[in-house]
Parts: C-alpha cells; structure tokens; sequence
C-alpha cells in the first residue's frame, strides 16, 4: 500500500531505482544498516537515501568502484572527498538542511567502516552551505479553526485534532492504535509508543474533551465500537491492535503509520489550497509555510503561555529539567484547568465561556483603572485647595513666606 501511495505522489527516476538495488547488494552497506536499524523501526531509513546520493557521486567520479570499494586503495582523500561531494548534492537542487543531513549520515557510514574524519581538519576543508535561519509561520487558534471548518474529510478533521489538542509529532499521531487510548481518564489519555517517538520514550499525553469526542465518533464510524465497549476494555485483540486512522479492513503489518500520513498530507494540502493557506517557504519551496508540525508549534506555544514552559516541554516529549517532577493527577489537572480551553476549536459553548470570562476580567480592570482615577483626582484635588489656602495666608501675611513649609502646611490646615 505505501509503495503504491509513494508511486502516486512522486515519480521515482529508473536510475535511482537501479542505485538503490545496487547498493542493496554490497556487504558493507547490509552490515551498516543493520546496525543502524536496532532500536528504531524506520532509523536507517534516511541512511539509504543519503547512501544512494553517495554511490551516484562515486559512480559520476570514480569509474567503476563503488561505496563499498572507494578507500580500499587508500589513494583517496576523504576531506576533499567529502568536500566534492558536498558539491555534488548542491547540483540536486537540495535544500541546505538536506545537504548537512546527507553528509552527516555519510560520514556515519566511513567511520563506521574505520575511515578516520579529524573533527579540526574536516571544518577546515569541507565547507557546508551555510542554512539561513527564518522563523516558522505562526498560526493561531482562528487559524486552526478556519482550516477545520473547510476540511470535510472526517479521518482529516479529527487527526488535525488530535494533533492541535495534544502537540504530538504527526508519525506519533499516526502510530496510535485503538488500544492505547484511554477513554476512562479524565482527561482522555493516549500512549505514544517509544518505537515511533523521536527519542525512543514512550509517554501518556491528554487530548481535550472536544478532540476525545471526535475521536469517540471516528472510532464508532470505522470500527463499530461504542464508547461503553471502548470504557469496559472489551474490544477484539486485532481490533484493539488497529490503528485508529487506518481506513481498510487489510493485514496490519500491510498498514504503516508512514501509509497513513502519506495519504492524510495530500488531503491536507487540498484543504490548505482550497482557503488560500499553501504559501510556499522562500528557501525550501517545495514545502509549505504551514504544516502538520505547525500544530505542534502551536501546541507548544500555547501550553507554555498558560501553564508554563517546563510543562509544555513535557507534553511535547522533549528533554526536561531532571528537577521537574510532577504527579500523574496534578499534571492531567494543570492541562483541564489551564489548557484544554485554549486547545478547543469547534466547541461553540467553551470558546464562548472562554471569551465571557475575558470580557469580565476586562470590564473588572476598566472598573479598578476608573476608581483608581476618581481616587487621583480627589487627592489632585486636595493638593489644589492646600495649595490655595497657602497662598491666601501669605497674601495676606507675607511674613508668612519666610516659614517652614511644614508650619504653612499645618496653619493652612486650621480652620
């Protein structure tokens, strides 16, 4: 199913499939993606692809050897190896991220193979385009709320959902199986397995209210389970396995959560081309300036704002402070009470209690800010008559603008 997918949305060159079978029979390359797949179910990924562009440089430069082969001789010059190849993946057009990923993975790769690289020598003779540094375009609650109303696309909706309500990384949020949610919590919680997460943890995370509805619904829809079944844990074993944004009733080892979020994106680019959403990066335009992990950026933003930076880093699965130590029951408390209300987009009656009780805390302040000024202007006002009176006595005794200011004071006091 991913093959035919990934057929459909890119066009693969027949030279980059041939490459690709090629390396795939060197002894060294096995024995390198081995290593690099333990603990990781699609880890060396990303290692084929850079090791692809490498045996098309060698192939290109260097006759018939290939990357098993190049430094056998020993002739070769790894720096300026490198610093050609390097040279070679700007001519593909690359993004610069791409260029140091690429390189990064092949050096990976030699000196796993004993091919010593000095940290010095390498800065000094391989020169890396340098990445240009531009924010990420924010979006806002409005934002999100207006890319869910255009999408009509049920799996769509609720997946952007979960995404926006919780901050999980899109493969996580594609990785969740019907089983690893818990609909009894309060909050509703989900397991984000340590397989599919960027540092290899697992952690349980919570979803808003809203989101847990939609889920509720999607789940019904798809599988035919009612939340009463889904509450009594008495769901069929290969049922439970399923991942819920899954849509056909095939193998489950045939359903990938790469599949699933092959296919969710192109869904999801037609929702952002259809509002006018699908501006293009300056320095990478085959991407969009708003993405997936745009509601992870806004997750993130928002959770810190309402309940704190080291909360949020929590929630997002990022490295914490090893002094942050929280109970399970006080952080589902701080995401009710001081986020959930920020992270609910479709739900009328909560949006609008959030922005009642804005509108009261803003007419409060106008209130304090009122009295505050009725106060000033009466002191302003008793200064003025003091002042008054002071200068009525001295007018009338000048002798009087030879006291002290304290004895004034107390004289223009007396009746």
């Amino acid at each position: 199913m991913l093959c035919c997918i990934w057929h459909t949305v890119f066009k693969i060159p027949e030279d980059v499939i041939q490459t690709h079978r090629y390396i795939e029979r060197l002894p060294r390359f096995h024995e390198f993606m081995k290593a690099k797949q333990s603990g990781s179910i699609n880890g060396n990924a990303g290692y084929k692809t850079s090791l692809v562009y490498l045996q098309q440089f060698v192939t290109a430069n260097h006759g018939d050897l290939n990357i098993d082969t190049i430094f056998d001789s020993g002739i070769v010059d790894v720096y300026k190896f490198l610093a050609n190849f390097v040279t070679f993946l700007q001519t593909k057009k690359l993004a610069k991220s791409s260029v140091k990923q690429y390189l990064n993975d092949v050096k990976s790769y030699l000196q796993y193979h004993d091919i010593d690289i000095v940290p010095h020598k390498f800065k000094k003779r391989v020169i890396l385009p340098k990445t240009p540094q531009e924010d990420a375009q924010p979006i806002d609650a409005n934002d999100i709320r207006t890319i869910l109303n255009q999408c009509h696309n049920r799996r769509l909706k609720t997946y952007l959902l979960v995404l926006a309500s919780s901050g999980v990384r899109p493969i996580e949020a594609c990785a969740i199986r019907v089983c690893d949610i818990n609909f009894v919590s309060s909050p509703v919680r989900l397991h984000i397995r340590a397989e599919f997460t960027k540092t290899k943890k697992s952690r349980d995370i919570f979803i808003s209210d809203e989101t847990a509805q939609w889920l509720e619904e999607w789940i019904e829809y798809r599988f035919g389970i009612t939340l009463q079944t889904l509450k009594t844990k008495k769901i069929d074993a290969r049922i439970s396995r399923n991942l819920i944004f899954q849509v056909y009733d095939i193998d489950i080892c045939s359903t990938t959560p790469k599949s699933i979020y092959m296919k969710l994106i192109q869904h999801f680019h037609k929702v952002l081309t259809d509002i006018n959403f699908d501006r293009r990066k300056d320095d990478m335009p085959q991407n969009r300036t708003i993405s997936f992990h745009s509601f992870r950026r806004f997750a993130k933003t928002t959770i810190s704002i309402q309940a704190g930076s080291d909360f949020s880093e929590w929630i997002l699965g990022h490295k914490k402070s090893s002094y942050y130590t929280v109970k399970p029951e006080t952080k589902a408390d701080i995401y009710s009470t001081k986020c959930m209300k920020y992270l609910t987009f479709l739900e009328f009656s909560t949006i609008e209690a959030t922005g009642r009780s804005m509108e009261a805390k803003i007419k409060e302040l106008e209130k304090v800010n009122q009295l505050m000024g009725q106060k000033h202007e009466e002191e302003m006002k008793a200064v003025d008559q003091k002042i008054n009176r002071m200068m009525e006595l001295i007018k009338y005794n000048p002798m009087l603008a030879q006291a002290k200011r304290s004895a004034l004071e107390r004289l223009a006091n007396t009746k």
